[in-house]
């Protein structure tokens, strides 16, 4: 179903306002209403406002009811909201930067944006692109792995939760095709609609890809995806802040999932833990054992659909077409694809970000409107500063060093003489 998405905290309700305020003319709330609030000395406009429904019935439709009965979803969006207008402002102006590129010879953005457009390239070269991938993976004897594309587990460096100071390396369950467990196990209609869906749609990639025997290869991955859904925890348990802290040494992990080489897994991807999170043991260990007795063959399908899908929309139409009927139909409810050059935009901020982002700052960024933020962010600096100031129950202690932790945020900007 479609649905608006806007956030109703106070300060998505100024931004939304003062959107839906240029893009809708101005309503009057009828008689019956309760007298206008003055939302404009907050700065912003309440066009976008149902006024006539109060705020304690339903402030969603208080602060966006207006605005979300006069925009309709775009039909290459499966959502919509004024957090999506901004964005789309965004990448206009990249593609204006990018459209210029293009006539200069010497531009790398200019060069990668001009190709991505290309399709009668992409469509000539077929699948030869990802042909050397897809050989490499079929070339694997034994199941040692590595990652890059969506595998058995995910795992990033990051603070470490409890210990703020020090960096670590965190993993968490993974290995499903489908976004959570549920999806395999909820005996739901709709479910088990979107379960023969999904074998039907690992059938098609894998016959694209000009693999044999299909179906039962769909299959047979569908089966070894349900058995990790049903050992993957759920998203209560998983959102749990103590249940998933769990520090262990690479030794006590290897030692209670003997079926898989963490070691050789971290090793290929350029990590040599000595320590690291797990934010599911139970799942980790499960997945391992899975692993160990299922044929190689299975998983070298997870892996080949696994990199088809997370290329898709850089090879031929057959393809990405494919994919982004079940997971942006399917799954998520958009109707169409975006237009080619959006994508391309968001191709050109994945692949060269900082090179593009050099020509957004110096056309939209100006000195002084960077100066503009500035001043923004002290003055939220220093009510922050004030509000710490002004709680009674933390001691001047403690109220000394949260001033140290905030000033630590801003070293560039500068902290209030005050607070230092």
């Amino acid at each position: 179903m479609k649905h608006l998405f806007l956030g109703a905290a106070a300060s998505a309700l100024a931004l939304t306002a003062g959107i839906a305020h240029a893009q809708q003319p101005a309503t009057t709330a009828p008689a019956s209403a309760p007298a206008k609030p003055t939302y404009g000395s907050y700065g912003f406009d309440a066009a976008g406002m149902d006024l006539s429904v109060k705020p304690g019935d339903d402030f969603y439709d208080h602060a966006n009811g207006t605005w979300a009965k006069n925009t309709p979803i775009p039909a290459d969006k499966s959502n919509y909201g004024a957090f999506n207008t901004l964005d789309e402002l965004s990448r206009s102006r990249t593609r204006a930067i990018l459209d210029a590129a293009k006539d200069d010879p010497a531009s790398k953005i200019g060069a990668a944006y001009a190709s991505y457009l290309d399709t009668a390239a992409v469509e000539a070269k077929g699948l030869a692109p990802i042909k050397p991938w897809m050989a490499e993976i079929k070339g694997v004897k034994d199941k040692a792995a590595r990652a890059g594309i969506s595998g058995p587990f995910r795992f990033y460096v990051g603070q470490d939760d409890k210990d703020p100071e020090t960096y670590i390396l965190s993993m968490s369950q993974g290995g499903l095709g489908l976004p959570d467990r549920d999806y395999y196990l909820d005996e739901k209609p709709e479910m088990a609609k979107i379960r023969a869906a999904y074998v039907a749609h690992l059938e098609t990639m894998l016959t694209l890809a000009g693999e044999t025997d299909a179906k039962a290869r769909a299959a047979a991955l569908m089966a070894f995806e349900t058995e990790v859904a049903k050992v993957h925890w759920t998203q209560i348990d998983s959102r749990d802040a103590d249940k998933t802290y769990n520090k262990l040494t690479l030794a006590a992990l290897q030692k209670a999932a003997p079926g898989f080489d963490f070691a050789a897994y971290f090793k290929a991807n350029g990590l040599t833990p000595t320590d690291l999170l797990v934010a599911q043991p139970s799942a980790i260990t499960g997945e391992a054992a899975l692993i160990a007795k299922t044929p190689i063959a299975v998983l070298k399908d997870a892996l080949l659909l696994r990199s088809l899908h997370a290329y898709a929309d850089k090879l031929p139409d057959n393809i990405a077409n494919a994919d982004f009927a079940f997971y942006g139909t399917t799954l998520s409810g958009t109707p169409e694809r975006e237009a080619r050059w959006k994508r391309g935009v968001d191709f050109l901020k994945d692949s060269l970000g900082e090179e593009v982002g050099k020509v957004y700052v110096a056309q939209y960024f100006p000195p002084e409107t960077k100066a503009a933020m500035d001043v923004l962010v002290k003055n939220v600096i220093a009510a922050m500063g004030r509000r710490i100031d002004g709680l009674p129950w933390m001691s001047d202690t403690a109220k000394a060093r949260a001033h140290k932790k905030l000033a630590a945020f801003t070293p560039k900007i500068g902290y209030p003489d005050k607070w230092r």
